[in-house]
């Protein structure tokens, strides 16, 4: 792609439209949209989740939360809190995360809330949230889903699941490149934008425009990275979605774990969690990460892994954990090598 989309008639121009219009009809498709026209393309889910928290919260708003949210999620939240008064509840839940929906429905009859926000998958211990039953829950607040874990992992509809907003980055389930991120943003709810600018359209007049999805959109876009998401969509058709895959490696990382000495899952053992969460007696996490990689070529995410919240919650803060997260190209044999190089370090 040699040019910018919607700034010229000629065929480069026309070109990089088409492409950036496919892709969004397809992602779309993907998550169940009506109007392709409601999710946008941003940088990558942490600037979707700024999006829908700085365009949508107003003054002393209230907010409720999982205890295991991403700091892409948390931060701005504070930021909200600080300058304008919004208040966060953290919803309950069990020792791993889970959202107690029983306890959140005698909530519900006590607090309004303005927004709930979650985590649809875990990025720490891989726990997925039931959207569905917070949906019902909650049912006339808006919800919006941090789905950077879950997208193209399992099957999301944001009309069947009743989500209001959902953000996600193109590069994990997804397969696509970094830089890359979606927004949907629910036709009922009118939100400010994050920027102003051009947009090649409207441009003999000063203000922004109003319509969709220009109004979130300002400045040139990724177009390399929108095609690269393109290709990889294209790659993907006849595919099933990651999850299956991913939770049977997931499940057979956790069960060795779990029979290892001196080993601590953070991580349910029930078959529903995307990635393995542990810590090893007597041995930080950095140190872990370390000695996997340099002994036996093991990659793994040790620590906070950005969301401090979560960890406190898991009471693994300050240190965190160690994280395993099997991924598409991953096979058995490597999950077997990834848990004789755990059980060698505890062994240590």
């Amino acid at each position: 792609l040699t040019a910018n989309a919607g700034r010229s008639g000629h065929e480069p121009s026309v070109e990089s439209a088409r492409v950036v219009f496919e892709t969004r009809e397809q992602l779309a498709q993907i998550f169940k949209i009506k109007r392709s026209e409601d999710l946008v393309f941003v940088r990558g889910c942490t600037e979707g989740l700024n999006l829908v928290i700085k365009g949508f919260l107003e003054s002393e708003s209230v907010v409720a939360v999982s205890p295991l949210e991403h700091n892409s999620v948390m931060r701005p939240l504070m930021h909200m809190a600080q300058l304008y008064g919004v208040r966060v509840e953290t919803l309950p839940a069990d020792p791993f995360g889970r959202i107690d929906l029983e306890a959140c429905r005698k909530l519900s009859l006590r607090n309004q809330f303005d927004l709930v926000a979650v985590c649809h998958a875990s990025n720490v211990n891989g726990v997925v949230q039931d959207v569905r039953g917070l949906r019902e829950v909650f049912a006339d607040v808006p919800l919006l889903v941090d789905a950077a874990q879950t997208a193209g992992v399992l099957e999301i509809d944001v009309q069947r699941d009743g989500i209001q907003f959902l953000a996600c980055s193109a590069h994990k389930g997804l397969l696509g490149p970094t830089g890359v991120g979606l927004c949907y943003l629910s036709p009922d709810h009118d939100l400010r934008p994050l920027l102003e600018g051009g947009t090649g359209s409207q441009s003999e007049s000063l203000e922004h425009p109003t319509f969709r999805p220009d109004r979130y959109e300002a400045g040139t876009q990724n177009l390399h990275g929108i095609a690269g998401t393109l290709g990889a969509l294209q790659a993907r058709e006849g595919h099933e979605l990651l999850g299956t895959h991913k939770r049977q490696l997931t499940t057979m990382l956790l069960n060795g774990l779990d029979a290892t000495p001196r080993v601590h899952l953070k991580s349910p053992t029930d078959g529903t969690a995307l990635c393995a969460s542990f810590i090893i007696d007597g041995l930080r996490p950095d140190e872990i990460a370390e000695r996997l990689e340099s002994q036996h070529g093991v990659l793994c995410r040790p620590g906070l892994q950005c969301a401090p919240a979560a960890h406190q919650h898991l009471n693994t803060y300050p240190h965190g954990t160690v994280r395993l997260s099997p991924g598409w190209g991953n096979t058995q044999q490597e999950i077997s090598v990834a848990l004789r190089a755990v059980a060698d370090l505890a062994r240590t």
